[in-house]
């Protein structure tokens, strides 16, 4: 089948799967709502997971449900680092001369890469972060079309909202790493052709949960990304928030979209 055809396909399958799976767990909770007990009840097909806020007694009536494999708590902690102004070696500048391109290109020899073919041209990278600032000069010709419902060329999964810009700069630093063109005077991006989907899932103070992770996720896969681009993370991550997170990737990746995760920032 047609890739996008056959991921559609699968996508329906799961969220089929999730809710025949979720049902009566889900039943439990709504009833809890009428005494305000549980609130905010969110369902992930991509993980077969749900989030909710619930009071103690909800939570030890869900830990004998025998569709309940885990349960955790769902913390709001920092999820990127504050973006440095200037990047730097040992307290020195890494560059001084003027370049057209910059140490992050040379250092994995992207553009060898480039005169290979290969610029990233038909491949939609979701940058999964503290959103994008899409007015900049850098990333202007490669933003996702989204249409008349998606007119800021992504998602704010943190707010429900269609406007992912960023407030914090962390998103905005990474879109550059993907795709940044150099239209600005630099070439900063690996591969400069992509085609750039703008996704807000982490606060404009850089903080978030799991859930958030696991929603932009669920949303760019849903919209054809081809690479799900994460650089964030959870602070000692609890096992429940590990197996949410890491079924995400590996269910993303039987869909036939690459989840690439920094390893360091947090």
């Amino acid at each position: 089948l047609d890739k996008e055809v056959r991921r559609d396909m699968l996508v329906d399958e799961l969220k089929i799967f999730s809710e025949e799976k979720q049902q009566e767990v889900l039943s439990i909770l709504k009833a809890e709502t009428k005494s305000y007990k549980v609130s905010n009840i969110k369902t992930h097909w991509l993980s077969n997971a749900i989030s909710c806020n619930a009071d103690r007694n909800v939570i030890y009536l869900l830990s004998e449900h025998p569709d309940i494999a885990i349960i955790g708590y769902d913390e709001m902690i920092k999820m990127v680092p504050d973006v440095s102004q200037q990047t730097t070696v040992n307290g020195q500048q890494s560059r001084t001369e003027d370049v057209d391109m910059t140490d992050n290109i040379l250092m994995v020899n992207a553009d060898k890469v480039w005169e290979m073919g290969y610029t990233g041209k038909g491949v939609i990278v979701a940058v999964i972060d503290s959103g994008v600032n899409y007015n900049h000069v850098d990333v202007a010709n490669n933003l996702w079309d989204g249409g008349a419902e998606f007119p800021n060329h992504g998602y704010n999964t943190y707010d429900g909202n269609n406007d992912p810009m960023d407030r914090f700069g962390h998103g905005t630093h990474c879109a550059g790493t993907v795709c940044g063109d150099g239209t600005s005077g630099t070439k900063t991006g690996i591969a400069p052709k992509a085609t750039l989907m703008c996704v807000k899932s982490v606060s404009d103070e850089g903080t978030g949960t799991a859930h958030n992770i696991n929603s932009g996720m669920e949303w760019a896969v849903e919209h054809n990304a081809d690479v799900l681009s994460m650089s964030l993370g959870v602070t000692m991550p609890m096992i429940s928030e590990k197996e949410m997170l890491r079924r995400s990737c590996v269910t993303a990746l039987e869909l036939g979209v690459v989840a690439s995760v920094a390893a360091g920032n947090y």
